[in-house]
């Protein structure tokens, strides 16, 4: 008899560059640097949505919290994932909002990603960024994406094996990813996926990291 599969819930995501910035400052362990407000307030208006959305969604499926255990992209196995999510919530981050939502409801935050993998992907992003606009960025652009694309890779890989590793007999997972993210495509063979999807913002992927 085939085993039957445990339920997951996923929940595809967007970022803005700007939280991951924040993020990835934090976890080293320094402040994170200041930066220029942008006029970016119809960006900030779809992303409020978004999450409004999908915590919405999130509370309709009555997940038992004291037996769910968050993963979230682009927070580092680090000992102090709990205190990252609060600093990026103070920021005004929706996504880490609800996780520490759900979190004083009961269900547990884990550390999700390998904090090598997320360092390499952030100064891979600058090196790009700190080319002159124009010419000399596009022409970097195919190996920015095809190294980009390997790191994706391994970082779901990681992900993967971080879920299997750290999940407990009874528990629920509840993962927030990112859209770019295939986590999905090696998570299926072992579990029964329950997509939340809420409309996402932007008709166009430009300054959104990560899609």
């Amino acid at each position: 008899m085939t085993p039957e599969l445990r339920r997951l819930v996923y929940v595809p995501i967007l970022h803005v560059r700007e939280d991951f910035d924040e993020l990835v400052a934090m976890s080293r362990g320094n402040e994170a640097k200041e930066r220029e407000p942008q006029p970016m307030e119809e960006r900030r208006a779809a992303i409020n949505e978004m999450w409004s959305g999908i915590a919405a969604r999130i509370e309709e499926l009555g997940l038992p919290w004291e037996q769910t255990r968050i993963y979230q992209d682009g927070l580092p196995v680090c000992g102090t994932e709990l205190k990252i999510a609060a600093q990026l919530a103070e920021k005004g981050s929706r996504n880490h909002l609800l996780l520490l939502d759900l979190q004083k409801k009961g269900a547990k935050l884990a550390g999700t990603e390998d904090i090598e993998l997320l360092m390499r992907e952030y100064n891979l992003l600058n090196v790009l960024l700190m080319k002159e606009p124009g010419a000399e960025q596009a022409a970097a652009m195919p190996q920015y994406h095809a190294k980009s694309a390997e790191l994706l890779k391994a970082r779901d890989e990681f992900i993967f094996n971080r879920i299997k590793s750290t999940l407990r007999e009874g528990e629920a997972p509840l993962v927030f990813m990112g859209v770019m993210h295939r986590l999905d495509k090696l998570l299926e063979k072992d579990y029964l996926i329950s997509q939340v999807i809420y409309r996402l913002p932007f008709g166009s992927a430009g300054a959104i990291y990560n899609v």
